[in-house]
């Protein structure tokens, strides 16, 4: 096949193309209009990088195969003559294929592949059909995915993985077997039922609680001990001594029992299922000899012996079902041995070769400085890290093989010594009172330590899973944003050039959603360390709090609470600043970041709780030209919002209203934002503000030169320190505080901008809360 003209990645990428095609061994003629498609629609040449060269054309021999798809089946409807003969030529067919085959060898993320058809189809124009395809696919693929999670929870409550050892060879391969067994019944039994138990998250969990309870008294017939949780109630009082009878299995039944791992399932409704229709499928597989065993009773099929001919016959027969480009095996789903659909392997990139001198074990500087009878806490440490590997492997096996797993892990232990090693140097040359013992019993440091190694590990082996990004590792091990956020500074500051300007910006950018939003969580241990103050300090407060600390030695930790309340107004000022040089409001700064910092501080954080920084902003601005009688719509403001390198569309479409209650920004500001602050911004109004000269003229931070990792001195920030308020003990103007009192009317009535319109450019101002049903965002 002719490969095209075109240079550098373009070039490359379709000949890894061809490559993958040939792996497929797809038709020439579906090569060939894939390839003409995706020239077509990047005439422009737009697309250059590599990545995305391949993606678009998986997309693309994904159409190609579709449409033949979609012929035969049209050529079989209106030829009813040859309906004989559609199984035979769908099994000799082009699109005789599995999605989740295509995907491997485009090397393509499903999650990924999905995004991506979104945008191919708008770019080559696709007829209707082929996004209902992809949404169809992607309702089907989150129903199951909830499912697993749900088969997996039940299952390790069902059964135990005994230790590895060399005698336990054999219960351990028979914990594997009945894992992978048990999903694939799931499956198999599920694509036998009408099409209700796939489309419908109740059905599904219905039969899965009957496959549960099936594959549970089956295990129980084994009698093996060793992967039976004793533990549950629905196992049998008398299971396990010499005196049980075994036959009493022939017709017991945990299903209540299993039922109850999933309380919101109601067990009426399993009944009704496991009646009406488990039962007549499982009978049809024993029929056709799909399983093999007591056909009278439904046991023994997992017996020994039996269990690997019943797992290899499902397996075969699946495989069989899922040939259809339409399908995606959702076998790999619960996979612990092989990569989730399409997964690259991750490999160490070249830039960060050097980290190949990191330790592999406890440094012997650490090691050396402890004292004979207290080598015991080496061992409590190797202990931790053998337990937090267990919980990230458990918790990424969705999209994780065990080697790519292990490979982050391992990646992480060496990151974790190389800055024990670093940190503890340090704290012991500047307080040589201190014992390492002391240091390396500190819990915490230890937790939070190894979960910024892994979280950095992931990004230097380039796993690119959306379910895998920060916060996933906050969510992995349990841990506080407040807490965690403490040690990516004390990282950054014993880094001594191993990170490099990528690494650091990555975890730069994990502090900053951590300051942004997550440290405001309900939960946060923020609001417990806060609740012992009478209120949030202000900005000018935790600088000059900063400056006495700035004396302090470099590697002593600062107090917890200024440090991060200082970067927290660095990164809201920045933010702020942006946003009124995009609108044009820079003459008004100053009183827009009194607002702000209001709204941050009054009742101690109470509208920052649950919420995020970026709503706070955006509704001071919209409130400030309230009060000015200048007004800027929430429409107009969020549209220069949404050009901010950092704006996600869920900061103004999913805002707390409390009691569990989400809405909109516009609903936020209306019954909870407007009664706060409606009092302080009228006094605002009629205050005389002073600012110095230099805080006017001083030209804003770049957003690519601060490193809110480094300490934050006043002079960083655009709030006017020296500035004097004047309240004027004058009445509040009627006609503003009329308008504020009555939220309705902040919607309802027109608004003008008094400002040019040449502002916002040219652009149309869509309706931002009418759900879009296309991304154009590449």
């Amino acid at each position: 096949m002719d490969t095209c003209r075109e240079g550098g990645a373009a070039e490359t990428s379709i000949s890894n193309f061809t490559s993958s095609c040939n792996l497929l061994d797809l038709d020439q003629e579906i090569k060939c209009k894939a390839l003409a498609a995706f020239r077509k629609s990047n005439a422009g040449g737009g697309l250059a990088k590599k990545r995305d060269v391949q993606e678009f054309l998986c997309c693309a021999i994904y159409c190609e195969l579709q449409r033949v798809k979609i012929q035969d089946m049209l050529d079989a409807k209106h030829r009813p003559d040859e309906t004989k003969n559609v199984a035979e030529k769908a099994r000799t067919s082009c699109w005789n294929l599995s999605l989740t085959k295509l995907l491997t060898a485009f090397k393509v993320n499903i999650c990924r592949f999905m995004r991506r058809m979104k945008q191919w189809n708008m770019m080559a124009k696709n007829e209707m059909v082929f996004q209902q395809e992809i949404d169809d696919l992607q309702r089907r693929l989150s129903i199951t995915l909830i499912i697993r999670n749900y088969y997996q929870r039940a299952f390790d409550r069902l059964f135990v993985l005994p230790e590895e050892d060399t005698e336990n060879t054999e219960s351990r391969s028979l914990y594997q077997s009945l894992y992978e067994f048990g999903w694939v019944l799931f499956l198999t039994i599920r694509n036998e039922l009408p099409g209700f138990a796939t489309s419908n998250l109740v059905n599904g969990c219905q039969v899965l609680i009957c496959t549960l309870n099936l594959l549970y008294v089956n295990a129980l017939e084994v009698g093996n001990p060793e992967v039976i949780n004793m533990s549950f109630e629905g196992l049998p009082s008398t299971w396990g001594n010499d005196d049980f009878d075994d036959t009493l299995l022939l017709k017991y039944s945990a299903l209540k029992a299993i039922c109850s791992l999933i309380p919101e399932l109601p067990m009426k409704g399993v009944h009704v299922m496991q009646k009406a229709f488990f039962h007549k499928a499982l009978v049809v597989l024993f029929l056709d000899q799909s399983l093999l065993g007591n056909d009278t009773f439904k046991r023994e099929i997992v017996k020994e012996g039996l269990l690997d001919v019943n797992l290899g016959t499902l397996n075969r027969n699946y495989t069989k079902h899922v040939s259809d480009i339409s399908e995606i095996d959702e076998r790999v789903l619960l996979s612990r041995k092989e990569a989730a659909p399409a997964i690259n392997q991750p490999k160490t990139p070249s830039r960060y070769k050097h980290l190949h001198k990191l330790p592999n074990a406890m440094p012997s500087e650490i090691t050396e400085a402890l004292d004979a009878e207290d080598v015991d806490v080496i061992s409590s440490l190797d202990k931790r890290l053998c337990v937090m590997a267990r919980v990230f492997a458990k918790s990424s096996r969705d999209f994780l093989s065990t080697e790519e797993a292990d490979a982050c892990f391992m990646m992480s232990c060496r990151l974790y010594y190389h800055f024990l090693q670093k940190i503890t140097s340090s704290e012991l040359k500047l307080k040589p009172h201190l014992k390492m013992v002391q240091l390396l019993k500190n819990r915490s440091l230890h937790s939070t330590l190894i979960a910024c190694s892994l979280e950095l590990a992931m990004h230097i082996q380039e796993v690119r899973v959306e379910e895998l990004k920060f916060p996933f590792i906050l969510k992995c091990y349990a841990l506080d944003a407040y807490e965690f956020q403490k040690i990516l500074e004390v990282v950054v500051r014993h880094d001594t050039g191993l990170l490099g300007r990528d690494l650091t910006r990555h975890l730069n950018a994990v502090e900053i959603e951590c300051l942004g939003s997550l440290i405001f969580r309900n939960d946060s241990l923020l609001w417990k360390v806060l609740s012992t103050q009478r209120c949030l300090p202000t900005c000018n407060e935790v600088q000059a709090n900063g400056k006495e600390n700035a004396a302090r030695s470099r590697a002593e930790p600062r107090p917890g609470l200024s440090i991060c309340l200082r970067k927290f107004y660095s990164l809201a000022n920045l933010r702020l600043l942006n946003l009124c040089q995009s609108l044009a409001l820079m003459k008004y700064f100053n009183k827009i970041w009194y607002i702000a910092e209001y709204s941050f501080i009054q009742h101690c954080g109470y509208l920052l709780k649950q919420r995020e920084l970026d709503q706070l902003l955006i509704c001071a601005i919209h409130l400030h030209g309230r009060v000015t009688r200048k007004p800027l719509s929430f429409h107009q403001i969020l549209q220069h919002y949404r050009c901010q390198p950092h704006a996600r569309s869920q900061v103004y479409r999913l805002v707390s209203l409390g009691n569990f209650r989400s809405g909109n920004i516009i609903e936020f500001y209306n019954k909870i934002y407007i009664k706060r602050m409606l009092k302080f911004a009228q006094d605002l109004r009629k205050a005389t503000v002073t600012v110095p000269r230099s805080v006017l003229h001083e030209k804003p931070p770049q957003s690519n030169q601060i490193s809110l990792n480094i300490s934050v001195s006043a002079k960083n920030l655009r709030y006017p320190s020296g500035t004097s308020i004047k309240i004027l003990k004058t009445k509040p103007d009627s006609v503003v505080e009329e308008t504020l009192v009555e939220p309705d009317q902040l919607i309802i009535t027109p608004l003008k901008r008094t400002n040019s319109a040449k502002e916002l450019g040219p652009l149309p101002y869509p309706n931002i809360f009418k759900r879009q049903c296309i991304q154009s965002a590449i």
